[in-house]
């Protein structure tokens, strides 16, 4: 019984004994540490998910504290760009011109251009022309009532006449332009503002236009004319520049009635309006316009072209 006792005593004094060792190196308290944190992040988990145009990153759950980890978000970039790089409104910060913001510029911006700004003089009238350098579209662009502004003067962009009708009576409308189209604005006047086609050039000769209109008409039709005499059509291929014949002129054969016939019916605004207005390329890529006064400086300027709504479109300076 007493050696039992005696055994006991020898292994309590040596579980006593490796029991003290173990607390005082440390190890048994980083046991329970990795247990602890063991238990700790299997409870943990984290999930992503998009929602709109924005992905959230949910971490664990959040103690109480001032130690507690804060809830992250990762905003995407709007479709308009960021205001720190890139682009802002899709427009390039670079572009944007001194002065003004991206808010302040016009969603047409740089798709209509100054093509060149002249003031009128003693000897000249002024011209200003824009070209529509929308390339990446196919719909057109009205920049009817557009306001060109300058240092020391404005003028509003006006209405033409589309498509000029041969009785005279085509009324204006807005200007709209597409890729390709420029128009040529003119400090002298005219009877009405257009734009141009095939057989423009004919009114030339019924209006007074300053500048004049382009004397550029469609070639006479030589199998319409190969059965007239040679004297005839030797005439007829002398014509140019819109021009009207000379019933008068001794250079015609009075004897060739269908050549009399052709040349009083064919060479006129009306007659080249019913044979070339279904052409493809009737109407011209150029409109003009007459305000009668020019807004622009003489010597230099800075001038604006603003859209409807006061934004700019281009800028100009000379």
């Amino acid at each position: 019984m007493n050696g039992k006792i005696i055994v006991f005593i020898i292994i309590l004094i040596v579980a006593l004994g490796i029991g003290l060792y173990l607390y005082s190196s440390g190890t048994f308290a980083n046991g329970l540490k990795g247990f602890d944190s063991l238990v700790s992040t299997s409870s943990s988990t984290f999930s992503f998910f998009s929602f709109g145009s924005s992905t959230i990153v949910h971490g664990p759950s959040t103690p109480v504290g001032p130690s507690a980890p804060q809830q992250t978000t990762i905003s995407a970039p709007s479709s308009g760009g960021s205001s720190g790089s890139g682009t802002t409104s899709g427009i390039n910060p670079a572009n944007i011109p001194a002065g003004y913001t991206a808010a302040q510029l016009s969603p047409y911006f740089h798709k209509v251009l100054f093509g060149g700004v002249s003031a009128a003089n003693f000897y000249s009238y002024g011209t200003i022309t824009l070209n529509d350098n929308d390339y990446y579209s196919t719909s057109t662009i009205d920049i009817t009532g557009w306001q060109i502004k300058s240092n020391v003067g404005d003028e509003y962009i006006p209405q033409a006449v589309d498509l000029y009708d041969p009785t005279g009576l085509a009324l204006e409308s807005d200007i709209n332009v597409k890729t390709g189209d420029t128009v040529h604005i003119y400090s002298s006047s005219a009877p009405f503002n257009l734009r141009l086609n095939e057989c423009i050039g004919y009114a030339a000769h019924v209006a007074n236009f300053v500048p004049a209109l382009p004397l550029y008409c469609p070639q006479v039709d030589q199998s319409q004319i190969e059965n007239f005499t040679g004297a005839c059509q030797n005439y007829l291929n002398a014509l140019w520049g819109c021009q009207a014949p000379d019933m008068s002129s001794s250079q015609i054969p009075r004897n060739d009635y269908a050549c009399m016939d052709y040349l009083e019916n064919n060479f006129t605004y009306r007659s080249c309006f019913n044979q070339h207005s279904g052409d493809a390329n009737f109407l011209s890529n150029q409109v003009w316009v007459w305000t009668g006064s020019s807004p622009v400086n003489q010597y230099h300027d800075t001038v604006r072209l603003l859209d409807k709504n006061g934004l700019l479109v281009d800028i100009y300076k000379y």
